[in-house]
């Protein structure tokens, strides 16, 4: 088994990492593992990005930003491409003991009066 030496970064290296902005840091980390699960979930279903781009009905090179990671999607972009792809990038599953008052939450009153119901 190879072992890796781990060194801390100094000077201008040493100086740029520490002034990055764990938050920052973890935005951008989700924005490329997204950009990932496309690439992967287009691999899967053999589509280009040319391909890719119809299906969407978007341009080349939106397809292009997307892939790169630098994209912060909305959740409505991430459902059609989950629909598209037949992934799911988004978990909207709601349980009972995150809800605090269902008046906020009308599809948990629903879902409640069906149960009542059965």
């Amino acid at each position: 088994m190879k072992t890796v030496n781990k060194r801390n970064a100094t000077g201008v290296l040493g100086r740029m990492i520490a002034e990055v902005d764990p938050v920052k840091l973890a935005k951008t980390r989700n924005r490329m593992i997204v950009a990932a699960k496309i690439a992967d979930a287009m691999k899967a279903k053999n589509l280009n990005q040319k391909q890719f781009a119809k299906l969407m009905g978007r341009t080349e090179s939106e397809i292009f930003d997307w892939l790169s990671g630098d994209r912060n999607f909305t959740i409505d972009t991430l459902f059609d491409i989950g629909q598209a792809l037949g992934v799911s990038f988004l978990s909207t599953t709601l349980h009972y003991s995150e809800v605090e008052e269902s008046d906020h939450y009308p599809e948990v009153e629903f879902k409640s009066m069906c149960h009542s119901l059965s």
